[in-house]
């Protein structure tokens, strides 16, 4: 992997940090089911950004596996985050 490559993962997981984080602010309950269909619209409504939904779903399974948080049984992997761990959430 070569620096621009590198950078720009750490640009994707910087922005989709803050999609999770938009959606918990504006989330009315404790938990916020997370998928990537769901960042990829906030990405693109509040960013103006347009990333492949396949890429921000691997950065989103890895960061559920670092946060052990609880997969959802759906076709779309989908996961569950209590709004009161956003900011311990691990991204590395």
């Amino acid at each position: 992997m070569d620096i621009s490559q590198n950078q720009s993962r750490e640009t994707l997981i910087m922005l989709i940090r803050r999609a999770i984080e938009l959606l918990c602010e504006k989330n009315i309950s404790n938990v916020v089911i997370l998928s990537s269909y769901k960042i990829n619209s906030v990405l693109k409504e509040s960013f103006g950004v347009d990333i492949k939904v396949d890429k921000i779903g691997r950065i989103l399974s890895k960061l559920a596996k670092l946060n052990e948080l609880k997969r959802l049984h759906t076709n779309i992997p989908k996961y569950k985050l209590h709004i009161s761990k956003v900011s311990n959430l691990r991204f590395f």
